[in-house]
């Protein structure tokens, strides 16, 4: 197994360029295709509100939107072409969510950017961040908005736990797990006294992993549900992870999904780049 196609988000952000840069060092790495979709929010007036507006104005403002698609494309091809001869650009119309999760499902990996507070499209990026993975059935790696080393992979921890979406993780994360120099997986527990199916468990994923030539031991941790994603991200911090890979979990809230808490802890505080699986 190995990503043959890497989908990456670009838009007109300033943190765009090191998210491209990490696709082309992953699209060399494996090599793989890489596509790049300029995914942007929509900011289509109603029939009204145009009907208001003087011409002149609105054909401006869509002069200024084909100028920032044709330098986003220009960004890509010059970044991402270093990694990869085999280029993709795709500008899709009508819903940019929507596009997103139908692009995503017909690749090996997609690239988005962490959710960024201090944006004002971090409403934008949020939704898309969670159709994508909730709805794509590919694996997500999120890119930091920090600056951060290059490759990526070399030390991979992994955040364990027995769920389906955590197995899903695992498995999808294997390219970069059978290239890593260290893997370490860590369960949290809030149970002091390790049970006999936590060791079958533990067991059956080392077991799994050695079967595809990572060495890798689960070691649990005792903390609640609160801690658990500060204690995954400190964690990391003291092996020197490069890499995070771990499931994405949702909740329902009335007639929508949201984050779970410690998928949306991590994504709030990642310094390095997280793969999510769902």
């Amino acid at each position: 197994m190995t990503y043959r196609s890497i989908l990456v988000h670009v838009d007109d952000g300033p943190r765009t360029p090191q998210r491209l840069e990490v696709a082309a060092g992953l699209a060399r790495q494996f090599p793989a295709q890489l596509v790049g979709a300029y995914l942007v929010p929509r900011g289509d007036y109603s029939p009204f509100a145009t009907a208001l507006i003087p011409p002149d104005l609105v054909e401006k403002r869509l002069e200024r939107a084909n100028e920032a698609q044709h330098a986003a494309e220009k960004q890509f091809r010059e970044i991402g072409g270093a990694g990869s001869s085999a280029l993709e650009w795709r500008a899709p119309v009508g819903d940019p969510i929507e596009a997103a999760v139908i692009h995503s499902r017909y690749t090996d990996l997609v690239l988005l950017g962490q959710p960024a507070r201090d944006h004002p499209d971090h409403a934008f990026a949020s939704e898309l961040a969670h159709a994508v993975l909730m709805e794509s059935g590919r694996p997500v790696l999120f890119v930091p908005y920090t600056r951060i080393e290059q490759p990526i992979g070399a030390r991979i921890l992994i955040a364990w736990k027995d769920a389906r979406e955590s197995a899903r993780a695992v498995a999808d994360a294997l390219p970069f797990l059978k290239d890593a120099k260290q893997v370490r997986a860590v369960a949290i527990t809030p149970d002091a006294e390790e049970k006999l199916r936590d060791v079958l468990v533990d067991k059956q994923v080392e077991g799994f992993l050695g079967r595809h030539g990572v060495n890798a031991q689960v070691k649990r941790i005792v903390a609640d549900d609160v801690n658990a994603g500060e204690l995954l991200l400190s964690h990391a911090a003291d092996i020197g992870a490069d890499l995070i890979v771990m499931g994405g979990y949702s909740r329902p809230r009335i007639s929508q999904l949201v984050w779970g808490g410690v998928s949306r802890l991590i994504l709030g505080s990642m310094t390095v780049p997280v793969l999510m699986s769902h």
